[in-house]
Parts: structure tokens; C-alpha cells; sequence
């Protein structure tokens, strides 16, 4: 088990805009979906990641099943932004980012 601490202020306000950002992009291209951090994803590891903010290729998203969209999904996205925050340490985050 590995316990995340909340993020503090100007972090969680970045990750927001940076949210927001990807998905007014999204919304007008109309590419794929987008994620934010509360979101799982197993790559096939099966380590589970949850990103800042991650996005997945419409055609990769529609080609799961219902029941693996209700879950965390096993499929490696197509794009990942991760936000280091100063309790980050770099060498953790690399090795995440390696996965």
C-alpha cells in the first residue's frame, strides 16, 4: 500500500488548469478522452498509475470492454502529464514515467 499525500494549494490549482487545459483541447478535437489523477490505469504489468493528466486515442478507448471501462483499465495511454510537486522525488518519478 502506498499512501499519497493530498497536494497542497498552487499544486492542486496547476493540476486543475493543466485538466482543463487538455480538455478544452479534447473538446474541440474530439481525438479521445481525457483522465484526471483520481483515475487508475493498469499497464500490462500490472502496475496501476494514476497521472496527472492522461489521455487515450478514442478507437484504443472504445476497443475495451464495459466492464474493463468500470474498472481500472488495462491499457497504457497514448499521452501522460505528471506534475512534479517539490515532495516528488525525481529518480521515483523516471522510474513511474520507465513503466
Amino acid at each position: 500500500m502506498v499512501i499519497v499525500a493530498p497536494t497542497d494549494g498552487e499544486i492542486g490549482s496547476y493540476n486543475s488548469e493543466l485538466n482543463a487545459d487538455f480538455v478544452i483541447w479534447n473538446r474541440q478535437a474530439k481525438l479521445g478522452v481525457v483522465f484526471d489523477s483520481s483515475t487508475c490505469f493498469r499497464l500490462p504489468t500490472q502496475a496501476l498509475r494514476s497521472p496527472d493528466v492522461f489521455w487515450i486515442k478514442q478507437d484504443r478507448w472504445d476497443g475495451l470492454t464495459p466492464d474493463q471501462k468500470a474498472k481500472f483499465p488495462p491499457i497504457t495511454p497514448d499521452f501522460v502529464l505528471e506534475l512534479m510537486s517539490p515532495s516528488n522525488d525525481f529518480s521515483d518519478v523516471q522510474a513511474k514515467m520507465r513503466d
